[in-house]
């Protein structure tokens, strides 16, 4: 999480969107909050979806081609991880 908030930050992104996301609150900007919540939906469900996420997403202004790339993000991410896990990457000294 350490690595990600420094990269959020190195793009500018609001503190207060940041904050939400490290501590698992909803985020005021409605579309951002149903990227959010679909994502989490993507993680936890291992891809199961409820209706309404998805339909909140597309409400939102995304498409259905940006849903594919959020499963992608997430596909790719899971991979990373479990490489780290078992490779025990140790965390930069930057990011400790």
């Amino acid at each position: 999480m350490a690595a990600h908030s420094a990269l959020a930050k190195m793009q500018k992104m609001p503190d207060s969107v940041l904050e939400s996301l490290r501590n698992g609150k909803p985020i005021e900007d409605s579309r951002l909050e149903a990227l959010r919540k679909l994502t989490q939906s993507i993680v936890q469900r291992r891809g199961w979806i409820e209706d309404r996420d998805l339909k909140s997403f597309l409400l939102a202004g995304y498409s259905k081609a940006q849903v594919l790339e959020l499963l992608v993000g997430v596909a790719q991410k899971t991979i990373s991880n479990y490489v780290n896990h078992l490779a025990d990457t140790p965390v930069d000294q930057a990011f400790k």
